[in-house]
C-alpha cells in the first residue's frame, strides 16, 4: 500500500473516530458518502459498539455493505477484520446483539431515573420554562422570573376575561413582548459579538394555548408529557394527560388555582360565533339556551336588529329547539340591573343579604343545623360506647363468662346498631359541610359583588368574574304571539348560582 494511500485511510479513521451508535450521525454519513463516491476502502474502529449498536444495522453494514463496495472493516479491540475471514468473525453477529442489549439496558436504567427524578418533581427541562428560572443554587428547583411573570399573569388574567388564545397573541404580538424562544436568544444575545438584535418569532395562538394550559404555573411540576416508542428511535409521542407526572407544589406559582380554573373553563366553552361587529361579543361562552344548552348566537337582521338566537334552532330549525330569541339591548339591560340589584343588597346589608341567600340555599340543613350537631355529637358517643361494650363482650365470652349463644347475639346486635351510627353520622357530616361550604362560598360571592357597586356599563371582564352561565327559557308553541308571555332569564353567578 503506497504512502498516499496510508495517508488517505489516517486520515479517514481521524475523521471519523467519534461515530457513536447512531447511523444517522452527521460523521457516519459522510463517511458513507465517501464511500460512494469511493474515497474509501477501510474503515477502522476501536470496537465493535464504536460502528454502532443496532444489531440489525450493524449486520447489514459489515455483512453486506462493505463487502459489496470492496471496503475492509476492522473493530480493533474485537478482532474483527473482513479481509481474514478467520474463526473469530464467527461470533461478530453475537456481539453485535450484545452490544444492543447493553444500549436497551443503558437506556432503561437512564429512564427510570429520569421517571424516578420526575416523580420527586425535580425539573428535567432543557431549557427554563417562559416565567421561571432555575434555581442557581439547584438546577432542578424553579424560581419566578420577576421580568416575564407579569406577562404570564395577564394571559390568564385576559383568558379568563373570555379573550381567545389568538387574540392574546396578537396582542402580545403588537405590544412587543419577546415569545419564549426569542426571549431566550435575546438573554444569550450579546451585542458587541452579534450585532443588534432582531425579532424573528413571534407569538402564536398554538403556544398561548400550551401555556394557559400548563399547571407549571399554579406551582404544579408537569413532565413526562411524551415517550419515544423504542431505544432505537428519536421520534417522540404523546403521553395522555391521565398519565403525565404532575408534583404538586413544587414551586412559587404565578397565578392562582381559581385564576388556572376559570382560564381552562373559558378556553372550552369558547366558540367561534358570526358576530354582529368586529369586537368579541360581550356574552360569548356565557349565554345558553336552557331547553337544549346551545350558545345563544348574536345575530342582525337586514333591518339592523341586533338580537340573540338559539343555535340549535338557527343551525337545525324549529323542530330541533324554539328560538327564544331576546333583543340584545333588552338582554343587556336586564344582566346589568340583575347585577346592580345584587351588589346593592350587599353593598346596604351584607349580613341579612347572605342570610337570605343562606336560606335560598341550604334553608332545610340551616334550620336543623343546631339539631344536627347535638345528634351528631349524640351518635359518636353513642359509637365509642358500643366499641367499649363489644371489647367487653369479647372478652367475657373469652374467659367463659358469656356462652356462645349469647356472644352471637350481642354482637349481632352491636354490628347492626354500629353500622346504622355509621350511616347516620356521615348523612350528617355530609350536610353539615354542605351548610359550611355554602357559607365560605356566599362570603366569597359578597367579596366579589361589592366590586360592582357603581359601574356605568358591562364589560368581558366583568360578566366573567362575576357569571358562570344565563340561561334563557320560553313557553315553546306559541308561535309569534308573545304578549303576556315573558322570557325567563336566568343568572348563575360564581360560587352561589341563580339568586331569585
Amino acid at each position: 500500500m503506497s504512502v498516499a494511500r496510508k495517508t488517505l485511510i489516517f486520515q479517514c479513521f481521524q475523521k471519523y473516530r467519534y461515530l457513536t451508535s447512531a447511523f444517522d450521525r452527521p460523521g457516519f454519513q459522510r463517511m458513507i458518502a465517501d464511500i460512494e463516491k469511493g474515497r474509501i476502502n477501510l474503515v477502522i474502529t476501536k470496537d465493535l459498539s464504536r460502528l454502532g449498536r443496532n444489531y440489525i444495522m450493524c449486520g447489514q453494514y459489515t455483512e453486506i455493505y462493505f463487502p459489496e463496495r470492496h471496503v475492509r472493516y476492522i473493530a480493533l479491540n474485537d478482532g474483527v477484520d473482513t479481509l481474514n475471514q478467520t474463526s473469530s468473525m464467527d461470533i461478530t453477529p453475537f456481539k453485535h446483539i450484545l452490544n444492543d442489549m447493553y444500549a436497551k439496558d443503558i437506556s432503561t436504567k437512564i429512564k427510570s431515573t429520569l421517571h424516578t427524578k420526575a416523580r420527586r418533581g425535580e425539573y428535567l427541562g432543557a431549557l427554563d420554562p417562559y416565567g421561571y428560572l432555575r434555581h442557581p443554587d439547584d438546577k432542578h428547583k424553579l424560581i419566578i422570573n420577576e421580568e416575564t411573570a407579569p406577562v404570564v399573569r395577564r394571559m390568564f388574567e385576559m383568558c379568563a376575561a373570555g379573550i381567545g388564545s389568538r387574540s392574546i397573541a396578537t396582542v402580545l404580538n403588537n405590544e412587543g413582548i419577546l415569545s419564549p424562544k426569542e426571549y431566550t436568544r435575546f438573554r444569550k444575545h450579546n451585542p458587541e459579538r452579534d450585532g443588534e438584535f432582531e425579532r424573528r418569532h413571534f407569538w402564536t395562538r398554538t403556544y398561548v394555548q400550551f401555556m394557559l394550559k400548563n399547571e407549571i404555573y399554579v406551582g404544579s411540576m408537569v413532565q413526562g408529557r411524551q415517550y419515544t416508542p423504542s431505544y432505537r428511535s428519536k421520534k417522540r409521542e404523546p403521553i395522555p394527560k391521565a398519565d403525565w407526572v404532575v408534583v404538586p407544589d413544587m414551586h412559587e406559582p404565578i397565578v392562582s388555582r381559581e385564576l388556572f380554573d376559570e382560564a381552562q373553563k373559558r378556553m372550552g366553552a369558547r366558540k367561534k360565533t358570526i358576530q354582529a361587529k368586529d369586537e368579541p361579543d360581550l356574552f360569548a361562552g356565557l349565554f345558553f339556551c336552557e331547553a337544549c344548552g346551545t350558545s345563544m348566537l348574536p345575530k342582525v337582521s337586514q333591518q339592523k336588529y341586533f338580537y340573540y338566537n338559539c343555535g340549535r334552532s338557527h343551525a337545525i330549525g324549529q323542530l330541533a329547539c324554539s328560538s327564544h330569541y331576546i333583543n340584545r339591548d333588552t338582554f343587556h339591560q336586564a344582566v346589568l340591573e340583575d347585577i346592580r340589584r345584587n351588589a346593592r343588597l350587599f353593598s346596604e346589608d351584607a349580613e341579612k343579604a347572605a342570610q337570605r341567600l343562606m336560606e335560598l340555599k341550604c334553608a332545610d340543613q340551616q334550620k336543623q343545623t343546631a339539631t344536627m350537631k347535638r345528634d351528631l355529637a349524640s351518635a359518636k358517643k353513642r359509637l365509642a360506647d358500643l366499641d367499649v361494650k363489644l371489647k367487653r363482650t369479647y372478652e367475657d365470652n373469652m374467659s367463659g363468662k358469656l356462652p356462645d349463644h349469647i356472644f352471637t347475639m350481642f354482637i349481632a346486635d352491636y354490628d347492626t346498631e354500629r353500622a346504622t351510627l355509621k350511616a347516620n353520622i356521615a348523612e350528617m357530616e355530609k350536610s353539615l359541610e354542605k351548610v359550611r361550604d355554602t357559607k365560605a362560598d356566599i362570603d366569597r360571592f359578597a367579596a366579589l359583588i361589592r366590586k360592582y357597586t357603581s359601574f356605568e356599563k358591562l364589560d368581558r371582564f366583568m360578566l366573567h368574574e362575576l357569571i358562570d352561565r344565563i340561561t334563557i327559557y320560553e313557553t315553546p308553541g306559541m308561535g309569534r304571539c308573545r304578549k303576556g308571555k315573558e322570557k325567563r332569564i336566568t343568572i348563575y353567578y360564581k360560587f352561589v348560582g341563580a339568586i331569585q
